[in-house]
C-alpha cells in the first residue's frame, strides 16, 4: 500500500527548531534563615571530614560553597585554608559574623549558575 504522495517525504523528517527559553532576571534573595540553616548543615559536613583527617587540605568545591554563603550573607569568606581544621574554624566565624549582623540585615542575591 502506497502513501500519498503528500504523506511520501525523502526520508528527512522535518524538526521543529528548539527554543531555549531562558530568561536572564535575577532570582530573588534567599531568606537569610535558610542560608544561615545552609551554612551549618556545611559546617556538620566539614567537622565529618575534619573528625577524618584534619590535616587533609580541603576540596575546593567545598571552598566555593562556604565563600557564596558567606557572600549570599554579605559578610567576610573563608578565604582559601590548608586544611580542614582552619576551615571548620573558618566556618565558624563566617556564621559568628553573620548572627552579629542580625535578622534584619539584608541578603544579596547572587547569578546561579545554568
Amino acid at each position: 500500500m502506497a502513501l500519498p504522495a503528500s504523506a511520501q517525504t525523502d526520508g528527512i523528517t522535518p524538526r521543529p527548531a528548539s527554543r531555549r527559553r531562558s530568561r536572564a532576571k535575577p532570582k530573588p534573595p534567599r531568606a537569610r534563615a535558610v542560608i544561615l540553616a545552609e551554612l551549618r548543615g556545611l559546617g556538620g559536613l566539614i567537622l565529618e571530614q575534619a573528625l577524618l583527617d584534619a590535616s587533609a587540605s580541603p576540596l575546593d568545591s567545598l571552598l566555593e560553597w562556604a565563600n557564596r554563603l558567606a557572600a549570599e550573607l554579605n559578610v567576610g569568606g573563608v578565604g582559601s585554608p590548608e586544611d580542614y581544621r582552619q576551615l571548620l574554624r573558618a566556618i565558624v566565624e563566617v556564621n559568628k559574623r553573620a548572627e552579629a549582623l542580625g535578622a534584619d540585615a539584608e541578603t544579596i542575591a547572587l547569578p546561579q549558575a545554568a
